[in-house]
Order: C-alpha cells, then structure tokens, then sequence
C-alpha cells in the first residue's frame, strides 16, 4: 500500500514538473519558420501565387547563401541591399512600400552608435 502511494506521488510530481517544463519554451514564430513569413506577407500585401512561389524560392535561396561562418557588419548591409533589390523585382511598388512599413514597425530602429 505504501509502494503504491509512493509511485503515484512520483508519477504526480513527473506529470506536474513535465508540463512545466513544456509551458516554458512556447512555439515561437519568427526565426526558422519562413513559412509562417511568407503567409503574413501574402495576406498583409496581397501577394499573387506566382509572387508567393517566387518569395519561397528567394527566401530558400538566402538560407542556404547564411550556411557557415557569421558574417561580417559589411557582409551584413551587403546582404541586406541584395535582398531589398530582388524584393523590389517580386513585388510591386506598391507592396514594397507596405512592406518598408511593415519592417520598420515590426523592427524598430536601434540607436546608431558614434564613433569617438
């Protein structure tokens, strides 16, 4: 009988310490899951499928291009100036301008830092 309690009160602290656990890393969106990405921006700025099959494919194309060491701040900007001008050829002037704006809410500018 007390070989019994005691493995149910075992069992109850695993169950109890287990979902703990579980409640402290929630699914987060954002990082690695582009997919979640692509749908906002097709609902938020309207995109055509053929625009959507073409963000998979850039979206897929710069995942593979991040593959290795970590870049450097230039690397960084020269990357993030590619990326704006393949933007600007799938989407029209229109959705790139909603786009900006989104980044920029989504994102708020950090201070830039001066140099002494």
């Amino acid at each position: 009988m007390i070989m019994k309690k005691q493995i149910l009160s075992l069992v109850t602290v695993l169950l109890l310490a287990s979902s703990f656990c579980m409640a402290q890393n929630p699914p987060r969106e954002g990082r690695g899951q582009r997919g979640g990405m692509i749908e906002r921006m097709k609902t938020e700025l309207s995109l055509s499928d053929e625009q959507v099959a073409q963000m998979k494919e850039f979206f897929g194309q710069m995942r593979q291009g991040q593959q290795g060491e970590r870049p450097t701040r230039e690397q960084m900007q020269k990357m993030r100036e590619d990326m704006d001008a393949k933007l600007k050829k799938i989407l029209t002037e229109e959705q790139y301008a909603k786009y900006e704006k989104m980044r920029k809410e989504r994102r708020p500018q950090r201070p830039q830092r001066t140099e002494e």
